[in-house]
């Protein structure tokens, strides 16, 4: 049975960016279709289970796919559309992990965020990529 297995899910493309972003985004939908259950006589609700049940097969039909090379296409525009959705949630991980020990400055002429550590008082800050000096408390 596990060589049965292991020669199914060879040449699959397997999980990328876009199959785990559709089965969550369906995971989503299911609980926005449970939690409006009884509006509308029940129809947004089957819209939305709808939504999530067609999610769930196009991120397993991209799981599953043989056409590797297309899907690595496809995951490599997706991941260039959404760079800067992630990198701003990136950022903010950042900020509650490191809060404690860190104080977190923008620069004023080229809006880089910059890490002080926190406790040193009134410092002067040299902004590392326009060499732009400003000063802040931590």
């Amino acid at each position: 049975m596990k060589q049965r297995l292991i020669n199914f899910f060879s040449g699959r493309n397997g999980t990328d960016s876009i199959s785990k972003t559709t089965l969550w985004v369906s995971i989503l939908f299911l609980i926005v279709s449970i939690a409006t259950a009884g509006v509308l006589n029940g129809i947004l609700s089957t819209v939305f289970w709808l939504l999530a049940l067609i999610l769930i097969i196009y991120g397993y039909w991209r799981i599953l796919s043989r056409n590797i090379y297309k899907r690595r296409a496809e995951n490599d525009r997706f991941i260039a559309a959404t760079s800067g959705i992630r990198s701003f949630f990136r950022g903010i991980k950042v900020r509650v992990v490191q809060g404690r020990q860190y104080k977190f400055f923008k620069c004023p002429s080229c809006k880089t965020v910059l890490r002080v550590p926190r406790g040193k008082g009134r410092v002067q800050i040299t902004c590392k990529k326009c060499g732009n000096r400003f000063s802040g408390k931590t």
